[in-house]
């Protein structure tokens, strides 16, 4: 009876030996690099190292005068000068700061549109970020200064520096933690 019992203890024994041994997941790690729009489509060096584009000039109040100052005519109904500068500046101030933040750049820089986000890293490569990831990424944008400028429309988009903190699994990261760190 005795060798009946010693076999099953001795086999559970070799496994939680094995199990112990086996290679568990890597630990976390700490990663620095920029923050980027991992939507971008020209993810060469070159590009990726540009800086974000700035802010085209908002429109002046001259430009828009000049061009009202005859009226407007389309399918025959023709509008003065007067009630289209009047409609004009009634409804294009409030929608021009959020249409720049609302188009994409071309160097990969976060702006508004931006829902994946990617980490370059020093040497060059590029991790794209989990699920949860993005979401610490997102909240760290909104929550930095020059994050919060670009969404309002006052600022242009960003490559912040940042620490994230996670498990690299192949290209992407399951990260724990994203903080905006400075240069």
């Amino acid at each position: 009876m005795k060798t009946r019992l010693q076999i099953p203890a001795l086999a559970a024994a070799a496994s939680l030996a094995a199990l112990a041994q086996a290679p568990s997941a890597p630990a976390p790690a700490t990663l620095r690099g920029i923050l980027i729009d991992a939507g971008c489509r020209d993810l060469s060096r070159y590009n990726l190292r540009l800086a974000p584009q700035a802010l085209p000039a908002a429109p002046k109040e001259s430009e828009n005068k000049t061009a009202a100052a005859a009226g407007t005519s389309a399918s025959g109904i023709t509008v003065d000068a007067h009630t289209l500068d009047a409609e004009r500046t009634d409804v294009m101030p409030h929608q021009f700061a959020d249409l720049l933040a609302r188009q994409s750049d071309p160097t990969c820089a976060i702006k508004g549109n931006t829902r994946a986000y990617a980490l370059l890293l020093p040497d060059g490569r590029v991790a794209d970020l989990d699920e949860g990831g993005n979401t610490f990424a997102d909240v760290a944008v909104k929550a930095d200064a020059q994050g919060r400028a670009m969404l309002a429309g006052q600022g242009p988009g960003f490559k912040p520096a940042v620490a994230v903190t996670g498990r690299i699994q192949g290209s992407r990261i399951v990260a724990s933690e994203v903080k905006i760190v400075p240069r």
